[in-house]
């Protein structure tokens, strides 16, 4: 009989890229019965996994007490799975009270959450932000030994915490191979540049649409949500903006048809704490597509991505024109960026290798469940 597991989430959507489309479809493929519970969403079966929707508050306050404590609890007692996986930190209490009950349960630390909130724009008061960051890290330290594995997703929050021997899955793509990408007819008469992903004030798209106004042979392709209607507005109005094509939010399956048929990925976080050590998943699906990148000069990105990358100061948009304009002119960089990005993708930034960890882990829990259960 299959091992039963069930992904929580109270702030991801259902199809969120790392927890359904990898995490999820990689445990289904391995044999494992599968469910996500997701507040908010509508309940439905969706290649092979289970999702199970349930009404949740969107203001931060409710959604902390009522729906992550007590709502997602109810449903996911329902279940009755043998391994919970719980991807937000405001679960964490929930997820005590599963361990409570003699369930397996794995916390999924995303992002640095105690660096994170130091850049939350819905926290005004600095004194405020470094309280909660404060509190942040010691409930962390003092919670997560109890939980029965613990993922992250950069291989610097598992810094953090060496002592529980995290596992690390960072957000490479989950590769198609390139010539099965189907092509998009979408007109391009220019070098295009394509960011992938949340607009948002902190990931640097005011700077980023500045830049497009000293670029009069360039457009940008933005796909996905803008943080708000009115940021919408604002950079509406932003110079540059009449060299931006937005084309809003489309399935995760069409985003590599996207990113094939533009010339250059870009990249460009503003250096808030929480972004200078991440390891997002842009750039490794513009590498995928053999795109070059352009991306900001943190010294981890950097140390990281090596010469697979131009790097620029993200909250200047003449330099990212500069890197715009090199890349450009520069055919031969271009085209070796391209190739090794398009081989860097094929035999390590992918989702196969990365899952190897994941797998591991379950199989470590079910060896366990099975053992106690025929003692």
């Amino acid at each position: 009989m299959a091992i039963k597991v069930c992904h929580i989430t109270t702030v991801h959507q259902p199809f969120d890229n790392r927890i359904f489309f990898k995490e999820c479809a990689s445990l289904r493929d391995a044999g494992y019965a599968v469910s996500l519970i997701c507040a908010g969403a509508a309940s439905q079966e969706r290649e092979g996994i289970t999702i199970i929707g349930f009404p949740g508050y969107r203001t931060r306050m409710k959604r902390f007490f009522k729906t992550s404590f007590v709502d997602a609890y109810r449903v996911a007692r329902n279940t009755n799975a043998d391994i919970y996986h719980l991807h937000d930190p405001e679960l964490v209490w929930m997820g005590l009270r599963l361990l409570w009950k003699g369930k397996m349960v794995i916390m999924d630390v995303h992002e640095n959450n105690a660096a994170a909130i130091l850049s939350r724009p819905y926290v005004r008061s600095k004194f405020l932000r470094q309280l909660l960051s404060l509190i942040i890290k010691n409930l962390e330290r003092i919670l997560l030994p109890f939980f029965s594995g613990l993922i992250t997703a950069r291989p610097d929050i598992s810094a953090l915490f060496p002592h529980l021997h995290p596992v690390t899955l960072r957000n490479f793509p989950v590769l198609p191979d390139y010539d099965s990408i189907p092509d998009l007819s979408l007109p391009k008469s220019k070098l295009t540049l394509i960011y992938v992903g949340g607009a948002t004030a902190i990931r640097g798209t005011r700077e980023l649409i500045r830049a497009m106004a000293l670029c009069d042979q360039a457009e940008l392709w933005i796909l996905g949500p803008f943080e708000s209607g009115s940021f919408r507005q604002e950079c509406e109005q932003l110079e540059g903006w009449n060299r931006v094509k937005y084309l809003g939010v489309v399935e995760a399956s069409e985003i590599f048809s996207y990113i094939k048929a533009a010339d250059i990925g870009v990249i460009t976080f503003l250096p808030v704490p929480n972004h200078v050590t991440t390891l997002a998943t842009k750039p490794f699906e513009y590498m995928a597509c053999g795109l070059p990148v352009i991306m900001s000069n943190f010294p981890y990105w950097k140390d990281f991505f090596g010469d697979s990358a131009l790097y620029v100061d993200p909250a200047d948009p003449a330099d990212i024109a500069a890197a715009i304009r090199k890349l450009s002119n520069d055919h031969t960089l271009a085209t070796a960026m391209r190739r090794k990005n398009l081989q860097l993708a094929r035999t390590e930034y992918n989702w196969q290798q990365e899952k190897k960890g994941l797998l591991e882990l379950y199989h470590r829990l079910s060896s366990r469940i099975i053992h106690k259960t025929t003692r």
